[in-house]
Order: structure tokens, then C-alpha cells, then sequence
């Protein structure tokens, strides 16, 4: 019996734990444009929040909208054709131009960035995307 209350407890601790971490994070938006080499407007692509299910796709101006963390490190994904553009956004980014077959480097630094990105990091990442502050976030912003 006391190992049952035991367990009991140590759950319960957990969830109220879990359920902490994820009412103290705090949402912004974060835009963006998706242009070619022309600068013309580049619609219907995919921009994936690294690491996550969450993503959407650039309009018919090439804009797109995602809801993202304030105070962790976020990469977004575009998976173009043969070549995969990855951005890091800062904290003070509020708007992304991004160019298909430009500044490459900057996908290769962000991706050497992402791979240093710990797992349990990652994972921590996942559960505020999976959380309930993020789902009310998502229906502030982006709409």
C-alpha cells in the first residue's frame, strides 16, 4: 500500500511539473516571404518548424505565419526540390526573406547548429509544441 501512495505521488508530481513548464512559455509570431531568384513570390511551399510535426505552407504571395517560442532556439525548414533551405530565428527576428538558391551558407551554419541542438533539448522542444499553451498561442496568431 505505501508503495502505491508512493507512486501516486511521484506522479502526480510529474504532471503538475509538466504542466508548469508548459503554462510559462510564452508565443510570438514570426512571418515570412518565400521569393526566387527573380525576388518573385514563390506559393505552396512547405516551412516546417524543425524537430516538430508543425509547419505550414506559403501563400499564393509566397507569406507564410508560425507560431513559435519566445525563449527557445527555434530552425525553420523549407524543403525545396533537390536543395533544403534552414534558417535559424532569433529572438528578435519578426519577419524572414527568404531566397531559393541564396545564401546557402546560412542553411549550412543552421543546420550545423541544429545538430549540436542536445536530444533531451529536442525533445523539450516537441512537448511545447504538443502543449496546450501552444494550441491557445496558435489561435492568437497567424490567423
Amino acid at each position: 500500500m505505501k508503495r502505491l501512495i508512493l507512486f501516486l505521488l511521484l506522479v502526480n508530481a510529474t504532471i503538475v511539473i509538466s504542466q508548469n513548464s508548459d503554462t510559462h512559455t510564452s508565443f510570438r509570431q514570426i512571418t515570412g516571404v518565400l521569393i526566387d531568384e527573380n525576388e518573385m513570390p514563390f506559393p505552396g511551399q512547405n516551412v516546417i518548424i524543425l524537430g516538430t510535426t508543425v509547419g505550414t505552407q506559403t501563400d499564393f504571395d509566397g507569406k507564410f505565419c508560425l507560431t513559435i517560442p519566445n525563449d527557445i532556439l527555434v530552425f525553420i525548414s523549407l524543403p525545396f526540390c533537390f536543395e533544403q533551405i534552414t534558417r535559424q530565428v532569433k529572438s528578435d527576428d519578426t519577419h524572414l526573406i527568404l531566397q531559393i538558391g541564396k545564401k546557402k551558407r546560412k542553411s549550412e551554419r543552421a543546420m550545423i547548429k541544429w545538430s549540436l541542438v542536445s536530444d533531451k533539448q529536442k525533445l523539450d522542444f516537441q512537448s511545447i509544441y504538443r502543449g496546450n499553451a501552444y494550441l491557445k498561442a496558435q489561435k492568437s496568431y497567424c490567423q
